[in-house]
């Protein structure tokens, strides 16, 4: 049998994926004379010209994180980038025996950025590449961070991927000349102060999408970094002006972002307490004034206090405050898109009903209650015809994360199919006291589950993500995640079946909206992936966050 050999490059900044599905035991001849045709290949390529001086870059050891032996790919990838940047002329590399030998004089105890910029003074090195290869699944992918050494510039995320281990080092060709792109040409990545600039210059529709359709459609569009860990997003015309904004909520804030020129800019910042947690967001006009409110989930100190904002008079006021329910704008109960509102339960995360929240006299009040099907709450829940039977099923992430499809008649709820596979996978969660504990227990808020009909077929597909985690399920307080992907899934007479998904990027999957974010008409999918940390280093220098734009055929 084959066994899949896959690699990953990280750093702190970024980390991507990539696949190879060949034997994992290859030669290192092989490995050879993949990397000698890649130097090969180095040398018909030129760079633009810079200056009169050539540029210094210090590349370091790139780290490998991998349960496999693959320190040999080091010095292969070294020689490639070193050969790749030196070949334009304009650009000096730093000799590997220097660098080792300032390294080992600073005596890290691993090489951190702050650490790389103190070796890129040492070196007296214009540029310092910091970079990793990691294994994951079947992916193999590079992934670094350019950096000035003394800081007056961003750092800039270079990163690669591939199928397949004899494109691997063809790929670190084209990474390095990314590389000496970014040096030469200098390109900013934050253009002002909460201004974040679209890495590629506009969400250009394409032949082949960039959801990736069975083995088709590559990549994506990617924001600049956000210096939080994004909990909830959505899409909405927040302030009245008829285009669509970007609303993004931290742990215990709220930035809405205006899309314009190919850029997304911050528009306002508006701040909770520090008793605050933040939890789920939604951006819809209910109330159909023309502004979209925004429906925000909030815990303090393990108590709901739940709130909703509209945009008035060129300010956001708090129009409900204080509400002890989870709120969550769904298709339920037959009657339309509303508000929705759920109690947290007695020595339970959440109570078997929930409350639709109608606009009457100028507010929104309390309503009809319905009740949920066993294991089911107001999050990770929607319903719509799949079947094309004339009724709609209920769709929803159960408490264990898998998928179900339940068909409601009465009051007698049918299970109609069940997943066998996880979906979801949030590290978004809040604690409740459960009166059997004498500690509180932690229940992880399910993630969306959007649906649509994306082909123009007339079957309503079902959209959700899936996360993937290093140590599984069963550790309840602490979820590592190694990679997340976006799935989509149709009825196959039988079940729900997946029809394609975007290729997964490391880190994790916090939540995703589909609409019309620059205005030209057509529906995109925005999604926010927290960048994955390992575990010791989160609550030192917490997680980072990016905002990934993805195209529909």
């Amino acid at each position: 049998m084959k066994l899949a050999k896959i690699f990953i490059l990280r750093n702190r900044g970024h980390e991507t994926r990539i696949t190879d599905t060949n034997n994992a035991h290859v030669t290192r001849t092989r490995l050879t004379a993949v990397v000698l045709l890649s130097l090969a290949m180095a040398t018909i390529f030129a760079l633009p010209t810079f200056g009169a001086r050539p540029v210094r870059v210090a590349i370091l050891p790139f780290q490998i994180h991998s349960s496999e032996d693959l320190g040999y790919l080091k010095s292969g990838i070294y020689d490639i980038i070193s050969s790749r940047l030196v070949a334009s002329g304009q650009i000096d590399v730093t000799g590997k025996s220097r660098i080792e030998r300032v390294l080992a004089e600073m005596r890290p105890a691993r090489v951190t950025e702050e650490v790389a910029r103190e070796a890129g003074i040492r070196l007296k090195a214009d540029y310092v590449l910091l970079g990793s290869i990691t294994k994951i699944g079947d992916f193999i992918s590079i992934d670094a961070r350019l950096m000035d050494p003394e800081g007056k510039n961003p750092p800039s995320a270079v990163f690669a991927q591939t199928k397949g281990l004899d494109q691997l080092m063809v790929k670190v060709d084209e990474f390095a000349r990314d590389i000496g792109g970014k040096i030469l040409r200098e390109p900013s990545a934050v253009a002002k102060e909460g201004e974040v600039k679209a890495e590629t210059p506009s969400l250009v529709r394409r032949k082949k999408s960039s959801i990736v359709h069975g083995q088709e459609g590559v990549g994506f569009q990617r924001s600049q970094e956000f210096p939080f860990e994004i909990k909830g997003l959505d899409i909405g015309d927040v302030d009245g002006d008829g285009e669509n904004e970007i609303v993004v909520m931290g742990e215990k804030e709220v930035r809405i972002y205006e899309y314009q020129e190919n850029k997304i800019r911050l528009f306002k910042k508006l701040s909770g307490s520090r008793r605050d947690h933040f939890t789920t967001l939604n951006a819809v006009d209910l109330n159909r004034n023309g502004v979209a409110e925004i429906v925000v989930t909030n815990l303090r100190n393990n108590r709901l206090r739940s709130f909703i904002l509209e945009y008035e008079e060129g300010r956001f006021r708090k129009i409900i405050d204080g509400q002890k329910f989870f709120f969550r704008v769904l298709q339920f109960d037959g009657k339309g898109q509303g508000l929705f509102g759920q109690k947290m339960g007695f020595g339970k995360p959440f109570s078997k009903y929930v409350y639709r929240f109608p606009f009457k006299g100028g507010k929104f009040v309390k309503g009809e209650k319905t009740r949920l099907p066993k294991g089911l709450s107001i999050f990770g829940l929607t319903t719509a015809d799949i079947n094309s039977d004339g009724t709609d099923e209920i769709i929803g992430l159960d408490e264990s994360e898998h998928l179900k499809v339940i068909r409601k008649d009465g009051e007698v709820f049918e299970e109609l199919w069940r997943s066998s596979d996880y979906y979801g996978g949030s590290d978004n969660s809040f604690e409740y006291w459960v009166n059997t504990s004498a500690r509180n227990a932690v229940v992880y808020v399910p993630c969306r589950v959007l649906t649509a009909d994306l082909d123009r077929d007339g079957r309503v597909d079902v959209i959700t993500c899936k996360n993937t985690f290093s140590l599984g399920r069963i550790i309840e307080r602490v979820r590592s995640h190694k990679t997340g992907e976006m799935v989509n899934l149709s009825w196959d007479g039988m079940g729900l079946s997946e029809s394609w998904s975007t290729r997964p990027v490391v880190g994790y999957i916090a939540d995703y909206q589909i609409g019309d974010i620059d205005g030209d008409g057509l529906d995109e999918m925005l999604v926010g992936l927290v960048k994955k940390k390992d575990t010791l280093l989160i609550s030192l220098e917490g997680r980072k966050s990016v905002l990934l734009f993805y195209d529909f055929p």
